[in-house]
């Protein structure tokens, strides 16, 4: 199956070294189906990181790493999957990281990479070292453009050139990763203090149980834990059978910092009116620079309760700058969806509008 791996550059050359590896505070590895979604969830990581997004393309067979692992260990549903396990470097379909630098640009942010250097402190793309960098390289594609410049190679001809930014590294040119030296610190490791808290393992075997009570339970407590991947939780509910898993799933979305429209946007259009609030509600809140169109079609729809879904999601925007959308709202007939965007235009940090 092609699925894809939202990440940032410092973790996916981790990845080509390593494989997928779950680590905390996350217990899993993610996939999704879908581009887009992972895209979304990539830029998410780079924004907490100040890093760069990056999107890894995999194929995996889920029915492999079930037989594995086991069933309750790899989970997919709503064209998400999540394996508790670690995931080789073969599932990646090509490396990224596979074509040359040739810039002195690009070859100053591949070095920077290399070495964890912030850009602002680390290898400039002025550097003589750098520009004598980009000379070799390109006249080594110019005198024969079929020619394969190694990474490796590269990476020891920039440590000629740049030597003073190796200074206090450990170099492994195979796996192109330059590690500080430090001195060495004894630690104590609390192997308890590793193990998953006995809530979480609660809260995903309700996730898997049988019934829907149960799973609305299990993405409850994995909110009041503050699961850090409790968005990909909520969309991997949105695929249940259940109406009232998939209505909690969008509910707890709204408690999320951080999402992606990816997913909830074919429940925008459902039939029943509670899950098409919780879903434009859900896509007011996280939908970026699409979210004022959803707050339009929500505040037009003919059913209150979604109108005052929508209303109650006004405090992510400026009354001043979306003027029509406030007005959509306070001067709507059903009085609990104008009373909520009056309170929200005057009393959540905006000034009073003067309409």
């Amino acid at each position: 199956m092609l699925v894809y791996h939202g990440t940032t550059t410092r973790r996916a050359r981790r990845i080509c070294r390593e494989g997928f590896l779950p680590r905390r505070p996350s217990r899993r590895v993610w996939f999704a189906e879908s581009r887009a979604y992972a895209l979304g969830r990539a830029r998410t990581q780079a924004r907490r990181s100040r890093d760069r997004p990056v999107v890894l393309t995999c194929d995996i067979d889920v029915q492999w790493f079930r037989g594995r692992y086991g069933r309750k260990r790899v989970l997919h549903r709503n064209r998400v999957i999540a394996i508790d396990g670690p995931v080789p470097v073969a599932a990646l379909r090509s490396h990224p990281f596979a074509g040359v630098p040739t810039t002195p640009e690009e070859l100053a942010r591949w070095l920077n990479d290399i070495l964890g250097l912030k850009p602002h402190k680390g290898v400039g793309r002025r550097h003589p070292g750098v520009v004598r960098l980009s000379e070799w390289v390109n006249k080594r594609l110019q005198s024969d453009p079929r020619t394969r410049i190694r990474p490796r190679e590269l990476f020891l001809m920039a440590r000629r050139w740049l030597g003073e930014f190796f200074e206090g590294y450990e170099l492994d040119a195979d796996h192109l990763r330059a590690f500080r030296v430090a001195g060495t610190v004894e630690l104590k490791i609390d192997e308890q203090a590793l193990q998953p808290a006995p809530r979480e393992d609660e809260a995903l075997e309700c996730l898997d149980a049988d019934g829907a009570r149960q799973r609305v339970r299990g993405l409850k407590l994995l909110a009041k834990l503050r699961d850090p991947d409790l968005f990909e939780w909520c969309v991997l509910c949105l695929g249940d059978e259940a109406p009232t898993v998939r209505l909690a799933a969008l509910e707890t979305m709204l408690r999320c910092d951080d999402g992606s429209p990816e997913g909830i946007e074919p429940l925008a259009a459902s039939p029943n009116k509670r899950l098409r609030a919780a879903a434009l509600a859900a896509l007011a809140r996280h939908g970026g620079d699409d979210a004022p169109r959803w707050f339009r079609r929500a505040l037009k729809d003919p059913s209150p309760c979604v109108r005052v879904a929508a209303a109650r999601q006004l405090d992510q925007l400026d009354p001043t700058e979306h003027r029509d959308i406030f007005e959509l709202a306070l001067y709507d007939p059903n009085p609990d969806v104008a009373r909520t965007a009056r309170k929200l235009a005057e009393h959540k940090g905006y000034a009073k509008p003067k309409w």
